[in-house]
C-alpha cells in the first residue's frame, strides 16, 4: 500500500525518449542527405564542412580553454548529479498518509479536525469483523472531500472473495464516506491468503471478472 514514483518515472522517461528520438531523427536526416534536400526546398543552403575544417571556430576554442569553462562544466556535473540523486531518492516507496482532515472550516461554526488514524482504526475493525477475515490494515490518502482508501486484507482459503469485495465496496467504503459526508474517490484492496490448512492445499481463488471496480492483488 505504498506509493512509488511511477508518474515521475513515466514523465522523465517520456522526455528522455522524445529527446533521443529527435536526435536520432536528425542524425538520420543528415546521414541520408534528406536534411540538405529539405533545407534547399526551403530556399536556403546547407554548407557541409570539409575534412580540413575545424570542429569549432577560434573564438569557441579560446572560450573552452578559459578557466571559467572548467568551472561551468563542474557546476553542470554537480547539477546533473543532484538531479540523479533526487530521482533515486524519489524511488523510495512512501505511504503518503493523509494529513488531519478538516471537516468544518467555517470560522463562524468552528473548526473540526480528525486524524486519519481514527478513521482507519474504525475501518480495520469493521473489516476484521467480516467472515473469514484474519487481519486488515487500512491507509487513508487524499483530503476530506476526496479521500482515497487502501486496504490490505488477509483472508482464509475458504473466503467468498466476490462477496467480501462487494461488502467492502458497498458497506465499509460507504460508511467511511458517510463519516466524512462524501464518497470515497478511490478504493484499493490487496487480498492475501493466510496460512493454508493441512487439510486443504488449494492455493487458488476465483475472482469475478465483472468486479473491475476494485484493485485486487492475489498472493
Amino acid at each position: 500500500m505504498r506509493q512509488t514514483a511511477a508518474r515521475l518515472n513515466r514523465t522523465w522517461l517520456t522526455l528522455i525518449g522524445l529527446l533521443l528520438l529527435l536526435v536520432g531523427a536528425g542524425a538520420l536526416l543528415l546521414g541520408t542527405g534528406l536534411l540538405e534536400s529539405l533545407v534547399t526546398s526551403a530556399g536556403r543552403t546547407l554548407t557541409q564542412p570539409s575534412a580540413s575544417d575545424r570542429v569549432v571556430g577560434t573564438s569557441v576554442a579560446s572560450a573552452l580553454t578559459a578557466s571559467w569553462a572548467a568551472v561551468a562544466a563542474a557546476v553542470d556535473g554537480v547539477v546533473l548529479a543532484l538531479l540523479g540523486a533526487a530521482w533515486l531518492f524519489a524511488q523510495i516507496p512512501r505511504t503518503n498518509q493523509a494529513k488531519p482532515f478538516r471537516l468544518y472550516d467555517d470560522p463562524m461554526t468552528g473548526l473540526t479536525r480528525c486524524a486519519p488514524g481514527v478513521l482507519t482504526d474504525a475501518v480495520e475493525a469493521q473489516v476484521k469483523a467480516l467472515p473469514d477475515v484474519q487481519n486488515a490494515s487500512a491507509l487513508l490518502r487524499g483530503s476530506a472531500t476526496e479521500p482515497d482508501l487502501d486496504l490490505k486484507v488477509t483472508v482464509s482459503e475458504n473466503v467468498d472473495l466476490p462477496k467480501l469485495l462487494a461488502t467492502i465496496s458497498q458497506d465499509v467504503a460507504a460508511d467511511l464516506g458517510g463519516a466524512l459526508d462524501t464518497e470515497v474517490r478511490r478504493l484499493g484492496v490487496q487480498v492475501e491468503i493466510g496460512k493454508i490448512s493441512t487439510k486443504n492445499k488449494t492455493h487458488k481463488i476465483t475472482l469475478d471478472a465483472r468486479r473491475d471496480a476494485l484493485e485486487t492483488v492475489e498472493s
